[in-house]
């Protein structure tokens, strides 16, 4: 599914005509006779209503139907009523509205569902993915119309500048496209186009208080997972991740209820201490009623196998570089059982798993109670006494928290987050160019320079939400691989619904010490068997890491021969080669090779594909950096 928004102006005339001719684009057209909506989606994927000259449109996965949005639009009086209306519905789906001369769009709260928008020809365009608005530009500037911002629809390497960052960026540069000009809608805003060409952002979501009690807060997700999954269940065949954890297996035992045959898939580990295949084989032997397929790692690629050039994503760096070929084959392997839909565990850990930084939330409103827990999780934790009074009584408001990132920001070396900190600190790798790193210190002081608002106010909650948009980056990334093969990727977890109700909890009950996931356990309780309710332990999978760098070691090797980054100006290659080849006795400290392989394999597709790159280093280095 994809598709481009245009207003209701004479300008968006010319701009149609520059669009690729496809005889599979639908067209949804403004009551002046302009096109509204142009893209690519099927029946199943779209609900539509009108009410006189306004209309409601919803692309993606929900249960809502025609009638239920022409309810909804009648009882509209303007456009933004629908901040509450919307959240009636289950699902996930970019939601467009037109009333009047005013088109409303927006997509998920995780991203799942992410707009994008460019100014072209004079107006603000709209649309699902950013190359798309890249390459609608570059034909408008090719027959000779105005295309405002300078170099739009190019590579932006200040971008790709960021994405080296590991783990990631932070908010809200996390979300910056790879496409110069285009520009992402935040989560929880709407993006307005207007009969004048212009555009506007709002924010139209805001966090629930965290208020409710756990019995409570738990029914409300219990509810929400239900819904979310009963939503993907209406075709004949489905399948699902059944790993072991409590996230995927959760996800299984819902579906198993719904009228569907379920495929449950399954990957073996390469470790015998990793205990998934064991929890993943009592799941099964629990779910009697569905078909297990074993995923045996001989039979697959390993992770690192190099992506071809159409294996990636054309809207920038994927955050599943390392598994990119694994994905392919799973949906191969499912799209031959029958499967079209493939149900995964992801946002189960980003919004159910306990962090310390809830307990600096806590901290504010009973610090008694977040005392005793934070005492009981240096104990368990083995906390300092420094860190553990930072994380109680630390803490700094947003945009001067961004901005000490800037100086915390070095090659090679992440620096200690405590409880206190809005995110995980980043650091750029070992390998990243001096100028590199100058840029993106520059780029996070500019940020915070701009005093961006937080996702939430509540620490704990800002964190949340910056995980769940970061899992629904990591979504649309598998998305794009496994549709190559009839197969959508999709997450409940990850459901604006689902991530309201995980939100609603009380911050007490947040951080229940030696208690893991007490929320989603609460909410499965009497659908997920206490056997499976009571694993505390995570897979660990370093050896799929060791593995996979040993098969793959030459051709990972021979990508410095002629780094693409490299010739940006981003690394240094002979640095990379060197981490490349030798011993590294700990996994974690290849984490940063993810982001700077995703970024070289991206560049390299745009080549294949004639998309326009940059061709030597731009990137400037900052004085006093």
């Amino acid at each position: 599914m994809d598709f481009v928004v245009f207003p209701d102006h004479p300008a968006t005339g010319p701009l149609c005509l520059n669009l690729r001719r496809d005889p599979a684009v639908r067209t949804v057209r403004h009551p002046s006779g302009r096109p509204w909506i142009m893209g690519h989606w099927t029946d199943d994927e779209a609900v539509v209503a009108g009410s006189g000259p306004d209309r409601l449109l919803l692309l993606g996965t929900t249960s809502a139907d025609a009638g239920t949005l022409g309810r909804m639009l009648r009882r509209l009086r303007r456009l933004e009523d629908l901040d509450t209306r919307v959240r009636e519905l289950p699902g996930s789906f970019f939601l467009l509205a037109s009333m009047g001369s005013r088109t409303r769009c927006q997509g998920s709260l995780s991203t799942v569902r992410q707009l994008h928008h460019a100014t072209v020809n004079g107006v603000t365009v709209a649309g699902s993915r950013p190359q798309d608005l890249a390459a609608l530009a570059r034909e408008a500037a090719a027959v000779g119309l105005p295309t405002g911002a300078p170099g739009l629809g190019t590579v932006d390497d200040e971008s790709l500048a960021l994405r080296l960052l590991a783990p990631f960026a932070p908010f809200p540069l996390a979300q910056r496209p790879a496409w110069r000009g285009v520009h992402a809608v935040p989560p929880g805003h709407c993006l307005t186009l207007g009969a004048d060409g212009r555009h506007g952002t709002a924010r139209w979501w805001r966090p629930p208080q965290p208020d409710l009690w756990l019995e409570d807060a738990a029914e409300s997700v219990r509810d929400a997972l239900t819904e979310a999954v009963r939503v993907r269940t209406r075709r004949p065949a489905l399948s699902a991740d059944l790993s072991g954890g409590m996230d995927s297996t959760s996800l299984c035992f819902l579906a198993a209820r719904e009228d569907t045959r379920l495929i449950t898939t399954a990957w073996t580990c390469r470790d015998e201490a990793n205990d998934d295949t064991v929890w993943s084989g009592h799941g099964a032997a629990l779910l009697r009623s569905a078909e297990h397929l074993p995923l045996p790692y001989a039979d697959a690629p390993t992770w690192y196998t190099p992506p071809p050039p159409a294996h990636t994503d054309p809207a920038g760096p994927l955050a599943v570089i390392r598994e990119s070929a694994r994905l392919s084959h799973l949906a191969r392997v499912v799209a031959a059982r029958g499967s079209r839909t493939h149900l995964v565990g992801v946002g189960g850990d980003e919004l159910f798993s306990p962090r310390p930084v809830a307990l600096n939330s806590l901290a504010r409103t009973d610090f008694r109670s977040a005392a005793r827990r934070a005492c009981t999780a240096r104990r368990l934790g083995r906390w300092t006494l420094v860190d553990t009074l930072r994380t109680l009584f630390g803490g700094v408001p947003y945009p001067q928290w961004l901005e000490s990132c800037a100086d915390r920001i070095v090659p090679g070396v992440r620096s200690g987050d405590s409880g206190a900190d809005w995110e995980v600190v980043p650091a750029m790798p070992p390998w990243a160019h001096p100028d590199a790193v100058s840029t993106v210190r520059r780029l996070v002081r500019d940020a915070a320079a701009g005093e961006p608002e937080p996702f939430a106010p509540l620490r704990c909650q800002h964190e949340t939400l910056r995980a769940a948009a970061r899992a629904g980056e990591i979504v649309r990334g598998a998305a794009a691989l496994t549709a190559r093969h009839g197969v959508t990727f999709e997450a409940p977890f990850l459901d604006d619904t689902v991530i309201e109700a995980a939100l609603t909890v009380r911050l007490v009950d947040q951080v229940a010490v030696g208690s893991y996931k007490p929320l989603l356990s609460a909410a499965m309780r009497g659908i997920l068997p206490d056997s499976v309710r009571a694993r505390g332990t995570k897979g660990e999978h370093s050896a799929e890491v060791y593995a996979g760098l040993r098969r793959h070691r030459r051709a990972l090797s021979a990508l410095c021969d002629d780094s693409h980054l490299a010739g940006l100006g981003l690394i240094r290659p002979e640095v990379l080669r060197t981490a490349l080849t030798s011993l590294q006795p700990l996994a974690h400290t290849l984490h940063p090779l993810d982001p700077t392989l995703a970024a070289e394999y991206w560049l390299r597709s745009l080549r294949e594909t004639q998309a326009p790159v940059p061709t030597r280093p731009t990137v400037p280095a900052a004085e006093g950096a």
